[in-house]
């Protein structure tokens, strides 16, 4: 009977149980289309459930013609509410369009944001809205279906993360754990697909580090797969690669090998994005550009002043550092549903705590191995403020402009390794059910949160 209880609290297997009950409840109190985007999300995963996998230009916007019902549903049920914290969801508006159906006429639906992602991060979402259409359900139950599909699928992604990671797998529990890592994999966002596959190749990385002798030809395949797979959810998060140069030369083969490999890989998941842009170009050229923002502008304003491009990611992280550090850990909703601030504090607390007690079969993390770690974030971050610099904020302007803190949760595992000690003798197998305990307390009081935002 221990051997079971213990059985129970390996962390792959609790956060399954602890993923599913929480997940579902955060599905049901969420009001539909209160997660970041969930509108266009919602549209472009509807557009891929009829294997329409590229956006359709229309009149200088990009989107598609969807059944008319869809609209119908998303400005009546939640009309008024993001950014309104004072404007409460009426559950009426819900139940009145369970019956709504799914009509014929078509009219088109601008969701240019999320017209420019491939079908790979919406496969869920449409796979579920496809079984809702086929049984015959209401626009609002296939929004249902498709937060549902998207959860389990983020839960399955986590759980062979962990399964497979042969360190730091508390961290990343409460990481995937974190109120707004499963808030978005509750809903209909790209974001549940893309973390999960950022945390799967992490943790493939790590077992053919420190765990696998030898790394065979379906081993290479499968890291392959993954990073094509995360190159088509988000480019951003390609630099996520250079993680192979953690592995060991010895365990591929020869040098000639070994970095053969790593070239082919980085050029295969990139050239993965530009054949889909290629693919789909026809549709995006007629997006309107954003007012004062310029690419070739503002590329040739960080080309010619990098010094004072520098000085832009400090001051952005001077200005907006705490505040994406709350957004990070849980802003839900459109950004307007905060946390209690000790709430936060705790578990960015929590999370430093167990990574630098955590200890794993006498692993032993290299300096060489940190420098790598550290660089890969590095770079991916400063590759994720480029691109949002280049395509978001004015030029020559002092912050970058329009990034959140979740965009950082695919590269959080990475800040964390870092503060693997590996020497501390602390038995957190014992300490789990602590750990488990804090984590249903912190989503408890995440699911209250969003009961006093949208109900009371």
């Amino acid at each position: 009977m221990k051997r079971n209880i213990f059985k129970f609290i390996l962390p792959e297997n609790a956060i399954v149980v602890i993923g599913i009950i929480f997940g579902i409840l955060f599905i049901l109190i969420t009001p539909p289309f209160q997660a970041p985007d969930e509108y266009n999300h919602f549209y472009r995963s509807f557009q891929v459930s009829e294997l329409r996998v590229v956006a359709e230009a229309h009149q200088y916007r990009t989107g598609g013609f969807l059944p008319e019902s869809l609209v119908t549903t998303a400005q009546k049920v939640s009309n008024g509410i993001p950014a309104h914290p004072e404007i409460k969801q009426n559950i009426e508006d819900i139940f009145s369009l369970l019956n709504l159906p799914l009509e014929s006429s078509r009219v088109f639906v601008d969701f240019s944001n999320t017209s420019l992602y491939s079908p790979v991060p919406y496969l869920p979402q449409a796979i579920g809205i496809a079984l809702g259409r086929i049984i015959g359900m209401s626009p609002i139950l296939l929004m249902y279906m498709g937060r549902s599909l998207n959860l389990f699928t983020w839960i399955f992604l986590i759980y062979l993360s962990i399964k497979n990671s042969p360190l730091f797998k508390w961290s990343l529990f409460l990481l995937a754990l974190s109120p707004m890592s499963l808030f978005l994999a509750s809903s209909l966002s790209a974001d549940a697909v893309t973390n999960g596959l950022s945390f799967l190749l992490i943790s493939v990385f790590l077992n053919y580090t420190f765990e696998q002798k030898i790394i065979n030809k379906v081993d290479i395949s499968i890291v392959f797969f993954i990073s094509i797979l995360l190159s088509l959810s988000k480019l951003v998060y390609f630099p996520l690669v250079f993680l192979y140069l953690l592995i060991p030369v010895k365990k591929i083969g020869s040098r000639k090998k070994y970095f053969t490999i790593f070239a082919l890989l980085v050029l295969t998941t990139v050239a993965a994005f530009v054949l889909w842009w290629l693919f789909s170009i026809k549709d995006k050229a007629q997006i309107p550009p954003i007012p004062n923002v310029s690419l070739r502008d503002q590329l040739l304003f960080i080309l010619t002043n990098p010094l004072n491009f520098i000085k832009v990611i400090s001051n952005t992280i001077s200005v907006y550092g705490y505040m994406k550090l709350e957004e990070f850990v849980g802003k839900l909703g459109w950004l307007d549903t905060h946390l209690p601030t000790f709430h936060f504090q705790l578990y960015l607390l929590m999370l430093l705590f167990v990574s630098f007690v955590s200890k794993q079969k006498n692993i032993i993390m290299a300096f060489k191995q940190r420098i790598i770690i550290l660089a890969t974030l590095l770079l991916n971050a400063m590759f994720i403020a480029t691109i949002l610099y280049l395509a978001c904020t004015p030029v020559g302007w002092s912050r970058v402009e329009c990034f959140q803190g979740r965009y950082f949760i695919p590269l959080s595992p990475l800040l964390f390794l870092l503060f693997y000690n590996g020497k501390i003798n602390f038995n957190t197998s014992k300490f789990s059910i602590f750990i488990i305990a804090y984590s249903i307390f912190s989503l408890a009081l995440t699911a209250s949160v969003l009961l006093q935002r949208y109900y009371v």
